[in-house]
């Protein structure tokens, strides 16, 4: 077993039950190994947590950059963050949700989830700027937007990609008092064929 098995099944458990039942014993029964294959990638438990976490916040952080980046290079950034939302691994919602229970009993996660929280909020508010939206409505109206997408994760809301595509205009505006960005439904119809490209290929 890698260190990236014990990870991905300790995600699972933090996933399905909560941060209490990540314990080495538990995880080493349900893959059927020794405790000994854990301590041979982790010094104890609490090292497995912080991976856990880690495995959270890169993944955001990534996706930050990403969608800076693209924006730098001339990419709408409205576009790009719709684009994200639609795109994600579909297991994600959960796991940050997980997350976000985890944080009501640890002080330590608390805290990275506000870092990343505010780090999400200050990108949407940058681009509301950009659009010449400003000061405390910029602020506002790019909470509203992100607690959107959190109420999607919190709510396991079930819709097709095809029909959020369809609503992606309607919940722009809505959300930004701007109106959609041109290409946005198309940007998001490309997203969803390159989707279906991947499935086949995968069959």
């Amino acid at each position: 077993m890698t260190r990236g098995d014990w990870i991905a099944i300790a995600r699972k458990a933090l996933i399905a039950s909560g941060v209490d039942d990540v314990k080495v014993d538990v995880l080493a029964r349900r893959m059927k190994v020794t405790r000994g294959s854990f301590y041979w990638h982790f010094k104890h438990r609490q090292e497995l947590l912080d991976a856990l976490v880690e495995d959270w916040k890169n993944n955001n952080r990534e996706e930050i950059a990403a969608i800076e980046k693209r924006a730098a290079e001339g990419a709408t950034g409205l576009i790009e963050l719709f684009k994200v939302w639609l795109g994600e691994d579909p297991n994600f919602p959960a796991f940050d949700i997980a997350i976000r229970v985890w944080a009501r009993k640890s002080p330590e996660v608390t805290k990275l989830v506000h870092e990343i929280d505010d780090a999400w909020i200050g990108l949407f508010q940058l681009f509301l700027e950009r659009n010449g939206i400003s000061g405390t409505e910029a602020f506002v109206r790019a909470r509203v937007m992100y607690f959107h997408q959190i109420g999607y994760y919190a709510l396991a809301i079930r819709e097709t990609l095809d029909d959020r595509i369809k609503l992606a205009p309607y919940y722009c505006e809505s959300l930004t008092g701007l109106p959609a960005p041109e290409g946005l439904e198309d940007a998001l119809r490309t997203l969803e064929k390159s989707r279906a490209k991947g499935k086949r290929q995968a069959a």
